[in-house]
């Protein structure tokens, strides 16, 4: 098993761990791991988006950053509302360039 952390929780948000972890018949600890675990994996997806986003890494890279496949990071970008900057036109030069080489 991994290391033991000690974490305050407020109430409210114990409350909502214990309605989520009875709804899931999952004990305390495992809720909480499980909910960590979520976050984390969005948390990388949001800092990938933003890096990709703002032109640190490439999006090949960003997928990788992000834990998904290319194709599924495509579909977290569009659903997040991203617009690419990629025209007809690059397209239409790619495919030029592909066709000399």
């Amino acid at each position: 098993m991994g290391n033991a952390v000690g974490i305050r929780l407020d109430r409210a948000l114990l409350k909502k761990v214990d309605t989520l972890r009875r709804d899931e018949a999952l004990d305390r600890s495992t809720m909480i791991r499980k909910l960590l675990s979520k976050g984390i994996m969005e948390l990388a997806k949001e800092k990938a988006a933003q890096h990709y986003r703002e032109g640190n890494v490439t999006f090949s890279e960003a997928a990788d950053q992000s834990g998904l496949s290319l194709w599924d990071f495509q579909h977290y970008l569009v659903d997040k509302g991203f617009v690419s900057s990629y025209s007809l036109e690059d397209l239409e030069e790619e495919l030029q360039h592909l066709r000399t080489v």
